[in-house]
């Protein structure tokens, strides 16, 4: 069997990831949002009352970058920054009414365009997309950890 190279590889991720990112179905979704902002809602909506310190790490930032993210959607009303209950020196944000409602939008679209994507795949082969890419996102997560270290 040939191993497949990263050259080949690499326009197949980069369609992934354009075709469902932040401009979203029909090159409409997120209004103005960009694609880490999309990944910072999704994000604080997974993890009840996060810090900005885990944002960062989350979307591979720095916490400056992350604090300016925030910023953002903190003017649009999507997040609200607070204090942790545990200890004040921490900084966390949760989602606004319309933050979680824009998730859930995003959530919505993308899973029904999957979905229909996937019906024209046939169901064993769907097990191998799955498989294949479980496996592909535990390889990046561990080499993510070995470049944080």
């Amino acid at each position: 069997m040939t191993t497949v190279s990263a050259k080949n590889m690499d326009p197949l991720i980069r369609e992934i990831v354009w075709r469902f990112g932040a401009q979203g179905i029909k090159g409409e979704c997120c209004g103005d949002l960009t694609a880490p902002e999309v990944r910072a809602l999704r994000w604080a909506n997974a993890h009840d009352k996060c810090s900005m310190q885990h944002i960062a790490q989350a979307l591979g930032f720095t916490k400056s970058g992350a604090t300016r993210i925030v910023d953002r959607l903190e003017k649009k009303g999507l997040l609200q920054r607070m204090r942790s209950q545990e200890d004040g020196r921490v900084c966390c944000v949760e989602l606004t009414s319309s933050g979680l409602s824009m998730v859930e939008r995003i959530n919505r679209e993308n899973e029904g365009r999957l979905a229909e994507i996937l019906s024209k795949i046939d169901p064993a082969m769907q097990q191998v997309l799955h498989a294949s890419l479980l496996y592909f996102v535990q390889a990046m997560q561990d080499e993510g950890k070995k470049t944080a270290n």
